[in-house]
């Protein structure tokens, strides 16, 4: 019989019809060829079923999403959020006409079902519910199985279906398309009683189906719009770097002729390929959702990649990749390409992570906040962001806001001309502000500043000039500002204690230092590099620190971060009268936490308390060791947590 994918163009003798459909299905199933009878599209496909050894008498289909996986598919399925409106389009054109509206994904499971209430309750019988999987393998032949195993429209009726609880329905079901990628995307149908057929459910159904393929080529033109912007944004911040965008197919949008060379290809069409490349992209499609940042290296080129994600109405649209040679030394980064970077310390992920972000900022003038706790080192990071910029032989003027008396900020930053105040200097004094004129103006601790003072602050930024006290003429200023804080500047905001603009103002780019306790394996570089430095200048003859030593400084509670361990080993280097700082010259607070010291705490906790350090094991287990998440779920500050650690002399190492 020729090809045809429509069943039925007349709607005379159903029953018929039906009847005929039925004889030939029985005879099949006899072993009797039935390919001259069928239709060919259906023939192949009941030799199909046959191979995939479904029961042809089968009753019903089987459900494989529950409702939790249906919501989460919902939420972020791009296919059911453009097909929506062309789905509630085509009920009400069917409605009134006994037929049930679907729409499938690519595997032929239904995610949305709407229509004849009657009909939706017939169709559970077979289980034609949300969740059920209708692929060919699972219910024979049907429209919306056969559709995706031929990439073609197709309409099925009656005993046409291969499985016998199908017999009493017709279908009628049309492919979607990505229209950049040609992917499958998913199916629509419409589904009713066999006597209801109608020739033109079909045509119905392809008309849906293109009608949400232009709907999803018009938004991903957007996003594709969207993607070339933060193209041009990223070669225009790094004109001198590798930079590649790619969309959520792990398409290359565009990239720079400079990335073509370091992964040594003439064009990027090249990298389908790489298996290494391929890879790669397929560990960061598959990655956490909330993951917005990575990095991987690729080791046959000697490059590390950093991606980060490019959101589009809150959900991920593409990729953007940033390679850079792989310059890293096994213990101490950027040592001597980069001088800026020297003092820090450190070969975590999350310290790589961190100097990657400031040297992307280092060349731009944008104001940069940067958070953490006391000690984590926020000047030296400043300093390193300034020394490695294009104005680095340019003023950095560091100014602690909280240490200035409230009385004096205004003339400390703005200045004053001469004979503003009693006492002051005849010629007048230049404030902060101008003294960083080129170059970079660090105020440390601003979350201390005075609310009245921060209007004034604001209208610098926002004007880029000062005006000093006593003078009504603006001095224009080119500085950029780099501010630190380790206080919660969200919860000040909230609390009416810091200004909202002046916040977003500062806040163009964030970056957070994460401190000692989050990166433990820094320690013995960090150790290492500051007994170098202290032996040098108190004219020690040490030659390192013992391994037990060692253990100790990275099973400890570090509140006080890098300069509290700085500290503790300045002490160790001038109280150590042997060849290698053993724990007796440390400071005797932390000697307490030496093995032999805990052998001799005896802890003397009750029950609750015995509980919630088994509830702190746990949780500790569950993260990977991650503080801030166990601070998170148990509801508490990290500062308190670190107490509770400590109290139940747990080591987070």
């Amino acid at each position: 019989m020729k090809k045809s994918n429509i069943s039925v163009f007349s709607i005379r003798d159903l029953g018929a019809k039906s009847r005929e459909l039925k004889k030939i299905w029985e005879n099949f199933l006899l072993g009797e060829s039935s390919k001259d009878k069928l239709r060919q599209v259906v023939y192949q496909s009941w030799e199909r079923c046959r191979h995939y050894g479904v029961n042809p008498h089968k009753q019903e289909t089987t459900i494989v999403y529950d409702a939790r996986q249906l919501k989460k598919i919902l939420n972020q399925s791009k296919l059911f959020n453009a097909a929506l409106p062309v789905l509630h389009n085509l009920k009400r054109q069917t409605e009134n006409t006994g037929y049930i509206v679907t729409l499938c994904d690519r595997f032929g499971r239904i995610i949305y079902l709407d229509g004849d209430p009657q009909t939706l309750r017939q169709a559970e019988k077979m289980n034609f519910v949300q969740g059920a999987d209708w692929s060919e393998k699972k219910a024979g032949t049907n429209a919306i199985g056969t559709c995706i195993k031929i990439s073609e429209p197709i309409q099925i009726f009656a005993a046409e279906h291969y499985c016998e609880g199908v017999h009493p329905w017709t279908c009628s079901s049309a492919p979607i398309y990505d229209p950049l990628t040609g992917e499958l995307l998913g199916v629509i149908d419409l589904t009713g009683k066999w006597m209801d057929v109608q020739p033109h459910t079909l045509g119905m159904v392809v008309v849906s189906a293109l009608s949400v393929q232009q709907r999803l080529k018009e938004s991903s033109m957007i996003v594709r719009q969207i993607l070339l912007h933060e193209y041009l944004k990223a070669i225009h911040r790094w004109p001198n770097d590798a930079v590649i965008v790619m969309d959520q197919a792990m398409n290359v949008v565009e990239g720079n002729k400079r990335a073509c060379k370091l992964l040594e290809i003439g064009s990027f069409q090249e990298l389908e390929n790489n298996r290494e490349w391929i890879e790669s992209l397929n560990h960061l499609l598959s990655s956490n959702g909330n993951q917005k940042e990575q990095e991987w290296q690729l080791p046959s080129l000697n490059l590390r990649v950093y991606a980060s994600v490019i959101t589009h109405e809150g959900e991920r649209a593409g990729f953007l990749l940033h390679l850079q040679r792989n310059l890293l030394n096994n213990s101490i980064i950027h040592k001597s390409e980069q001088p800026a970077w020297q003092g820090i310390i450190g070969k975590s992920r999350a310290i790589r992570q961190l100097i990657h972000k400031c040297q992307i900022v280092a060349n731009t003038f944008v104001p940069v906040l940067i958070t953490g706790e006391s000690g984590t080192g926020k000047e030296r990071f400043a300093r390193a962001i300034h020394e490695s910029s294009e104005q680095k032989d340019a003023p950095f003027i560091a100014v602690n806001c909280g240490a200035i008396p409230k009385e004096l900020i205004a003339s400390e930053l703005f200045g004053y001309e001469p004979g503003t105040f009693t006492g002051g200097k005849k010629e007048g004094k230049k404030g902060k502000f101008e003294e960083a004129d080129g170059g970079t103006l660090f105020l440390d601790e601003v979350g201390e500043m005075p609310l009245e003072f921060q209007v004034h602050l604001l209208r610098v930024l926002q004007e880029r000039e000062v005006v000093r006290l006593g003078s009504a003429k603006p001095v224009p200023v080119r500085v950029r500002v780099i501010a630190a804080t380790n206080q919660n500047l969200e919860e000040m905001m909230k609390a009416g204690l810091f200004r909202r603009d002046l916040y977003y103002r500062l806040n163009v780019v964030s970056l957070h230092i994460p401190p000692l306790n989050e990166r433990l394996e820094d320690i013995p570089l960090l150790a290492d590099y500051f007994v170098k430095q202290f032996k040098e200048q108190h004219k020690k003859e040490i030659e390192g620190i013992a391994e037990e030593t060692l253990s100790l400084l990275k099973s400890c509670f570090w509140p006080g971060n890098v300069r509290e361990l700085q500290n503790v080993l300045e002490y160790g280097v001038l109280f150590c009268d042997e060849k290698e700082i053993q724990i007796h010259h440390l400071p005797p607070a932390l000697q307490k936490n030496s093995p032999v010291a805990k052998k001799e705490q005896i802890p003397d906790w009750n029950l609750i308390e015995n509980e919630e350090r088994k509830v702190l094991l746990g949780l500790l287990d569950e993260t990977g060791g991650n503080l801030s998440e166990v601070a998170r779920r148990m509801k508490i500050a990290r500062t308190t947590l670190y107490r509770r650690l400590k109290k139940y002399q747990i080591q987070t190492n």
